[in-house]
């Protein structure tokens, strides 16, 4: 039986003496875990014999709670939904925690709330490019992009916001998302229902066996209110015009459900998929005009942000009321529990199947924020904030933006219409709910974390004790991969100081940002679309010391940087005041912990700069390390480079044989000894390097900052050690363009702490890192990607596989190139050669690329497949 409490129906319970109803309920429990059991196991552990469920998420648009059959609504008919309530888990006091669309819709793709998320209104700030919102879907994980992980295709039809269907993950959709042919909210999607069901129906037909993932958003019941003339027919009679419209649009949506129900039941699919049921935010219409009621749509009120949710899975949900208050955030982990997905941390929702079930208890509350229309600020949620609210029990506290302004309080198990604030009556309770908000959004935003960014020059990826390295120790970079994330497949996209430092700056490839050695200064409208200018603009200190190598117009770095040292590598030592000589690593250093040390309250950002491993090229000792360093590697035995065998060198065409990577070699390398030694000196310069990082953050420990800074560790560009018989860097080859990459966010998960992972990321891609950690809105005009989801442990399943490179120095002993690296072929057109001449290795067979395929018959069909790519990216990145 069900008992009544506090005016909601709670799930079953046993009345006291009723052993015999007792036995049974626990058994029919007990069976409807072993079935739940036995349908994962066949998914997840047999996938040969199974696979995991279809999902179908409908999702209605501007409808009140009340206004269904099944809720009791006297008049709006809705069989088909009533149908579904009959064969489903249903939670009649389910609440969105957003009553928007956009933020609503958004926390039901990422299981996150729009504090998390950020996408807190509709339309960004006038004034602010539409595109700049939608860096924050590309910086979450999302459903589609999660279950691609698990072989799912998917589809979006209906309401949706952010950009084309890809740019959420979807593999199939209807929205194009192209600003000028109307993208905003849907475009193309928002037919679905109104005009057609065929796209929905042929997505689901179309498949290949895999399993499918539906967004069905149809823009329903949402205004316009324009409802078959039969539907509409039905309501009129006694009713005002704009009402009998709103609840024919009920009825039309609630007919296309049924549509689509009926499809997977003549497919024979309806067993096999979980269908979930949710609206994205409240509606009261207005009696006398067209328009929503007050109270309700963008309100806290509960004709705002309350909704049946719904879950049906046959055969392992059983039907039943719960009537517990869940969330739409709970949708997500539902489904890639059920489907075998693990859910992200960032998550907080709850599997909804076990609580259900009984299996997992319900939360104790849930939470929800009301924000302004359009977005105030795109970095800080609680700038757009105007309610907040918790529900606990059959309490809601509601809690204004302002603190001028009183909370309120309703007790819902008596007043569900929430006519009498009961505030003034209940002053603990006030404090218990304003506790709970404050615990879940504290009141005041966490401190911004600094930035510190420490590059090296020349530094190759391997370079590192905790990369393998047989000879090197480098214990506090070691100490920082720790604590960190280590990036294995990091690279540049031009390896060469002067272009890679701008793209570093500026997140744009070469050819983007036009600088490189000999041409003019990178452009003002670069720098100031560079992440220190925005940082600064954002409030935070700037500061760069060390090697800056870019040259850029009058007055930028200092705009740019509000501290701003550049050292030139000459002279290598300084002789003190006390007599002391100090080497640029280590006076570098110096600055950097001067900056560090300046009494100020703000966040910072600083950019520290080693001119160290790189060579000095007019002097004949090559490496200049600092004198405590001189006595490191002495014994060791530098093992040979597995294709520096001259035959490698041969084998290449005369134009890089006589290029300047030769020179350079010949330089440090054209002998057994000189190589031993010269090497032992990059050595001792990245040994130098670590010994100052080790100072660096020793002070930051001191000053109490660790926990407060997030650190990033990465090169300009890689090194030639000999392989190929080069020295220098500058071709496409691994050992030029991998570079070292470890990120510290003490923010970060303890299960982030001291892992490598092995996505390819790129110098483009630091930028929009640095700004989206410290929660300043990442330009359109960026071509890289923030790395904030590989920090935090989301999946991102429509990660880059591939990435242009390029080098286009006008220099007549190193010739320009552009080529594809991807996770199996690396090509290269150096294009400039008459012919051009090209190259195409296998990286999975031939690591160390020493076998030439681009004349390879057998191989015609991949050439041809990476130079249409490298056509393309050159396209695209323009």
């Amino acid at each position: 039986m069900r008992r009544e409490v506090g005016g909601f129906v709670s799930a079953p319970v046993v009345e006291p003496g009723g052993d015999m109803l007792a036995m049974i309920s626990e058994v029919a429990h007990l069976l409807s875990v072993f079935c739940r059991v036995l349908v994962l196991m066949a998914a997840l552990v047999a996938p040969g014999a199974a696979q995991p469920p279809n999902v179908v998420l409908i999702i209605g648009d501007d409808q009140a709670w009340t206004d269904f059959g099944f809720m009791g609504h006297p008049d709006i008919k809705t069989p088909r939904l009533d149908a579904l309530a009959r064969q489903s888990a249903v939670f009649p006091r389910g609440y969105v925690p957003s009553s928007l669309c956009r933020p609503s819709l958004a926390s039901i793709i990422t299981g996150l709330y729009p504090q998390e998320h950020k996408i807190t209104g509709n339309d960004p700030p006038r004034g602010t490019d539409r595109a700049e919102m939608l860096r924050h879907i590309d910086a979450v994980a999302t459903l589609p992009r999660l279950l691609a992980a698990r072989g799912y295709r998917s589809f979006q039809a209906g309401k949706w916001w952010e950009g084309g269907h890809e740019r959420g993950g979807f593999t199939d959709g209807m929205t194009h998302g192209d600003p000028s042919r109307g993208g905003r909210h849907g475009d193309d999607g928002l037919k679905i229902g109104r005009a057609s069901m065929k796209p929905v129906f042929d997505f689901i037909d179309g498949g290949d066996g895999a399993p499918f993932f539906l967004w069905y958003a149809p823009f329903l019941p949402h205004t316009p209110h324009n409802p078959p003339e039969r539907l509409l027919a039905k309501y009129r009679d006694g009713r005002p015009e704009f009402i009998a419209r709103y609840f024919a649009m009920c009825e039309w949506f609630d007919e296309t459900c049924g549509a689509l129900l009926d499809h997977l039941d003549d497919r024979g699919l309806a067993r096999d998929t979980i269908v979930l049921f949710v609206t994205d935010n409240g509606w009261i219409q207005r009696p006398d005009r067209r328009g929503f009621a007050p109270r309700s749509k963008r309100s806290p009120y509960e004709a705002g942000v309350r909704t049946p949710i719904m879950v049906r899975w046959p055969g392992v949900v059983s039907a039943g009321e719960h009537g517990h208050p869940v969330s739409s955030v709970d949708l997500a982990p539902t489904i890639l529990t059920a489907c075998g997905v693990d859910v992200p941390p960032s998550m907080r929702g709850q599997d909804l199947v076990a609580v259900a079930a009984g299996d997992e208890a319900p939360r104790g509350a849930v939470f929800g924020a009301t924000f302004t229309h359009d977005v105030v600020d795109l970095a800080d949620p609680r700038a757009s904030l105007t309610h907040s609210f918790v529900i606990e029990g059959g309490w809601k506290l509601i809690q204004p933006g302002s603190t001028s302004s009183p909370p309120e309080l309703y007790d819902l198990s008596v007043d569900q219409d929430e006519r009498r604030d009961r505030a003034s009556e209940h002053p603990e309770r006030i404090a218990h709910l304003t506790s709970r908000l404050r615990d879940w959004w504290p009141a005041a935003p966490p401190r911004r974390p600094n930035i510190l960014l420490l590059v090296t020059d020349d530094q190759r990826a391997d370079a590192m004790s905790c990369a393998g390295h047989p000879v090197l120790s480098t214990p506090r970079l070691d100490r920082l991969a720790a604590a960190g994330v280590r990036f294995t497949n990091a690279f540049v996209t031009t390896s060469i100081c002067a272009a890679s430092r701008a793209t570093l700056l500026t997140s744009m490839h070469e050819r983007r940002h036009g600088y490189t050695f000999r041409t003019p200064p990178l452009a003002a409208g670069y720098t100031e679309l560079s992440y220190p200018r925005l940082m600064r603009q954002a409030g935070y200190r700037t500061g760069f010391v060390g090697k800056f190598g870019v040259r850029t117009e009058a007055g930028a770095a200092q705009q740019m940087f509000e501290v701003f040292k550049p050292r030139a590598r000459r002279p290598n030592f300084v002789e003190g005041a006390d007599g002391e000589r100090r080497h640029f690593t280590d006076m570098i250093g110096d600055d950097a912990i001067d900056f560090l040390a300046a009494d100020d309250e703000r966040p910072f950002c600083l950019s520290v700069s080693f001119h160290a491993p790189h060579a000095e090229d007019g002097d004949p000792r090559q490496y200049i390390w600092p004198v405590p360093d001189s006595s490191l590697f002495e014994d060791a035995e530098i093992p040979q480079p597995a294709n520096a065998a001259p035959e490698f060198f041969e084998a290449q065409p005369e134009f890089l044989r006589r290029s300047l990577n030769r020179v350079r070699w010949r330089w440090r390398f054209d002998s057994e000894d000189k190589r031993q030694q010269m090497t032992r000196g990059y050595y001792r310069m990245i040994a130098g390097v670590d010994r100052v990082v080790g100072r660096v953050l020793d002070h930051l420990e001191e000053r109490g900052l660790e926990e407060e800074t997030v650190v990033i560790f990465t090169s300009d560009n890689g090194y030639f050690l000999g392989e190929r018989g080069f020295a220098g860097k500058w071709l496409i080859h691994e050992e030029s363009i991998r570079v070292p990459l470890v990120v510290f966010d003490p923010r970060a998960p303890s299960s982030r702490r001291g892992i490598t992972v092995d996505p390819m990321v790129l110098n483009l891609d630091l930028a929009p890192t640095i700004l989206d950690l410290a929660g300043v809105a990442v330009p359109g005009a960026y071509q890289g990607r923030s790395l904030s989801p590989w920090l935090q442990g989301a999946f991102v399943a429509d990660w880059r596989t591939d990435f242009l490179y390029e080098h286009l120095f006008d220099h007549r002993e190193i010739p320009k190139s552009s080529g594809v690296r991807q996770v199996h072929w690396s090509y290269v057109n150096y294009f400039e050669q008459s012919p051009p001449y090209e190259e195409l290795y296998d990286l999975v067979n031939d690591p160390t690329q020493t076998r030439n395929l681009a004349s390879d018959p057998e191989r015609a069909d991949v050439l041809a497949a990476m130079r249409a790519r490298r056509e393309h990216l050159l396209r695209e990145i323009r």
